[in-house]
């Protein structure tokens, strides 16, 4: 592919491609999410291409419109198609409008883009990498000192939370980067002089950057890139007789760049001095606490805990609502809304949690379009992977194939991304496809129409006019929608600023009930969370305690989320805890407790109601419901058990039921303890009489058995301090020093007495054993606090 043409001015095309390589440095202006702007922004670059494209028409109709092209377009087209008749089809359609407007607007970017490289591929293909070089440098030097200025601040989330920068999130940031980093390899590989120095420059940055950002999947992209790219060029270099040469020159650099960048992200913010991270640490960021302090946890082992179990969990749902609509699918945009039990049942985070998105953009297109919207979605990426591997290896032996290399891998990232991620709504990530599209696209045309005449090519030309004015009336109304989300942006941020964090039943609020309606009435229902708008006006209109209002509203939210069980909770607060109608609360408490068993207020809320109305078979059903789902739920365990004994008197009962708590929590000893409750008070006759056995022993000096006494109390109350301390006395009398031990230190440990007696009858025990280090350190501590028989101990079993 020769690129020949050299008279054509590109500069508005080149104003273009910048445009679209920057949607990523569009501020969120006080939007909940960047992506409210930045879609609008996206919408509005589409607009002034296709202006840019309807005053360049003469120069554009002549040019080809490949077979490549139109199988690529119309594939889009078709998907754009089903995209739209799925809408229609939706529990919620303004998901769907807000979503087919971000699948037109894509659309309409590649389409922009196409024409515009197809003018003249190699030079525009020269100029983007140029602009990606900048933008990437911008980033990444960014990233890069916030972690180098915090050196000794340990790696935890809060110190991630600045690589978000204006992405919304650290995995945006990650899998921009890993997209754009193989047009960085490019330079490395081609620039020369200060451009060269440049593009080394920028692959250190990028890649340390991105490093530092530390999202698996990015990772997991630029390390085949990287892998891939070292290998061909030993094998080319092998190849051509150039090994020596590309060893000195990019090899060793590259190489030298990856290993400076892993030495400087391990060594910086270490979670121990005293050695560097791990990579682990890097990819497993830890918590941290309100100081910046790591918090490091044992991995969690429940069924939605980690990320591949969660992303499995999506990924099922996903499949079973394809499953059930295999033709058109459950509606573009609205997978959030379809019933999420599966994941609602495995959950235990006691906190309203919506799964948004299916973690997979193929999945999710299956899931909300169907079969009918997922074959051209997938024959998309088949036509352009396909076109790129053509071009890279028909053309071995030509130049172009570094820049087909360089698309392969860039394509390969967002292939990656999209298969575990959902960049479709990622509006960086999706400006990048639209490029990535674009050139290959304009690329296979071009290559393939070497050597067509100019008739040819007139024959299969596109008729340029009415398809920008169509694009425009697309793109216009995508445009006007995507502003619209953007102010429901706005407004969720302020609301959601004022409800953040407090206590529902006891909010002062900074708006009003008609301050937050007024915000919050809109076409577009549903909050970024998940949640319906119409939930959170519910929420003001029971601070300012009009609950039928707020009943009102709450009936709404749940015809717009049927399969959500908050609003349903907040219903039952108010039946249960304001209106006193118990079974209406029992009704929807259940609904949640049954299928989000996490969500601990239901819980309550049933068994307050179920007590209140003295329905004792289900108020004790309620507890073992939620204890045969959570079993390390030691405080319930305790609670039943307390309940047990309150309902029946019988401290049997209640024993049976903390023996079940040990069984399924063995390693809890307050479990023991609170055994001791029930079994004292089943035993209370008993424990006196063996008491006052034992002490008349001790007056008689019959000291083994005054033990024998104070053993069989022992048995029934297994942490009794008063008896364990008795027995350490008596044990030093017997000569059974190191039992003694034994028992004092349990109720030292126990710290059941400040006077220092135990202290000191221990060190009388340590002392008769020969340990006289340790008898000087319980005189010690038995004197400072004031024991009467330690303040006459002579110096020397002090000191």
């Amino acid at each position: 592919m020769k690129n020949t043409d050299t008279t054509i001015n590109l500069l508005g095309f080149k104003v273009l491609v910048a445009l679209y390589c920057v949607i990523c440095f569009i501020p969120r202006f006080e939007s909940v999410d960047p992506i409210g702007s930045q879609w609008f922004y996206f919408g509005l670059v589409n607009l002034l291409g296709l202006v840019l494209i309807f005053s360049n028409r003469k120069l554009l109709t002549v040019q080809n419109f490949s077979r490549v092209a139109f199988w690529f377009f119309g594939a889009y087209a078709l998907f754009f198609i089903v995209a739209l008749a799925s809408i229609f089809n939706t529990i919620n359609f303004s998901e769907g409008v807000k979503d087919i407007a971000r699948v037109g607007i894509t659309l309409i970017g590649v389409f922009n883009l196409y024409l515009t490289f197809q003018l003249a591929p190699q030079r525009l293909f020269q100029f983007l990498v140029k602009v990606v070089h900048v933008v990437v440098f911008l980033i990444g030097i960014q990233i890069v000192y916030h972690f180098i200025d915090n050196w000794d601040v340990q790696r935890t989330v809060p110190l991630l939370k600045e690589t978000e920068m204006l992405f919304g999130n650290r995995n945006v940031t990650a899998a921009f980067l890993a997209i754009t980093l193989p047009f960085i390899i490019w330079g490395v590989l081609k620039h020369t002089e200060r451009w060269r120095y440049m593009s080394i420059a920028t692959l250190f940055v990028g890649f340390t950057a991105l490093f530092y950002v530390g999202a698996r999947s990015a990772m997991l992209s630029t390390t085949i890139t990287f892998s891939l790219l070292i290998l061909y060029l030993f094998i080319d270099g092998i190849r051509t007789g150039t090994l020596s040469r590309k060893l000195k020159y990019p090899l060793l650099p590259i190489m030298g760049i990856l290993i400076a960048g892993f030495l400087l992200v391990t060594n910086t913010n270490r979670l121990d001095k005293t050695q560097a991270n791990s990579y682990k640490n890097i990819l497993t960021t830890a918590s941290g606490d309100e100081n910046g302090v790591a918090i490091i946890r044992e991995p969690a082992q429940s069924s939605t805990g980690g990320v591949d179990s969660g992303r499995f969990t999506y990924f099922e749902m996903a499949i079973n609502d394809f499953k059930a609509n295999p033709v058109m699918g459950v509606g573009l945009g609205n997978w959030k809304l379809t019933s999420k039990d599966l994941y609602f049942g495995r959950s235990d985070v006691d906190r309203f949690l919506y799964p948004l998105r299916v973690h997979s953009d193929f999945l999710q297109v299956l899931a909300e379009t169907g079969i009918l919207g997922f074959l051209p979605y997938l024959l998309m990426f088949v036509i352009l992977a396909g076109s790129i591997l053509l071009l890279f290896f028909k053309h071995q032996d030509s130049e172009n194939r570094w820049m087909y290399l360089v698309l392969i891998f860039a394509l390969m990232a967002y292939g990656l991304d999209a298969t575990i991620n959902f960049p479709m709504e990622r509006t960086p990530i999706q400006g990048l496809f639209a490029i990535i599209a674009a050139v290959i696209v304009a690329f296979k045309g071009a290559a393939d129409a070497v050597g067509v005449d100019k008739e040819e090519r007139a024959q299969r030309s596109l008729p340029l006019v009415p398809v920008v004015l169509g694009l425009g009336i697309v793109g216009a109304l995508a445009a006007v929608i995507s502003f619209a989300k953007y102010q429901s942006y706005v407004h969720q941020n302020y609301v959601l600023a004022d409800t953040m964090g407090k206590n529902l039943m006891t909010a002062d609020y900074t708006y009003t009930y008609d301050q937050a309606k007024n915000r919050l009435d809109g076409f577009f229902e549903i909050a970024g969370v998940g949640r319906p708008n119409e939930h959170v006006v519910a929420m003001y209109a029971m601070s300012e305690g009009n609950d039928k209002l707020a009943l009102n509203h709450l009936d709404k939210s749940i015809k717009l989320a049927p399969h959500h069980y908050e609003s349903k909770m907040l219903k039952a607060i108010i039946y249960g805890q304001r209106e006193k109608d118990l079974d209406s609360a029992i009704y929807y408490s259940k609904q949640g407790f049954e299928k989000y068993p996490a969500i601990k207020n239901n819980y309550v809320i049933l068994l307050n109601a179920y007590r209140e109305k003295g329905d004792t078979v289900n108020y004790f059903k309620t507890y073992d419901a939620r204890l045969e789902r959570f079993p390390n739920d030691v405080r319930q365990w305790k609670a039943k058990a307390t309940r047990i004994f309150e309902f029946y008197k019988d401290p049997d009962r209640a024993t049976a039921v903390v023996d079940e708590a040990i069984k399924a929590n063995p390693n809890d000893s307050s479990l023991i303890t609170f055994r001791e409750k029930f079994t004292s008070r089943k035993n209370e006759g008993d424990i006196r009489a063996w008491y006052k056995n034992g002490f008349a022993f001790i007056k008689e000096k019959d000291y083994a058995a005054a033990k024998e006494e104070f053993l069989k109390i022992l048995a029934v109350t297994p942490s009794n301090n008063p008896t364990l301390l008795n027995l350490g006395i008596i044990e030093i009398k017997m000569n059974q020093y190191e039992e003694a031990v034994q028992h004092l230190t349990k109720v030292i440990d126990a710290n059941a007495w400040d006077d220092g007696r135990p202290e000191y009858n221990r060190g009388q025990a340590y002392e008769r054993l020969g340990e006289t280090e340790k008898s000087k350190r319980d005189y010690r501590v038995s004197k400072k606090k004031g024991y009467g028989l330690a303040q006459k101990l002579p110096k020397s079993k002090l000191e």
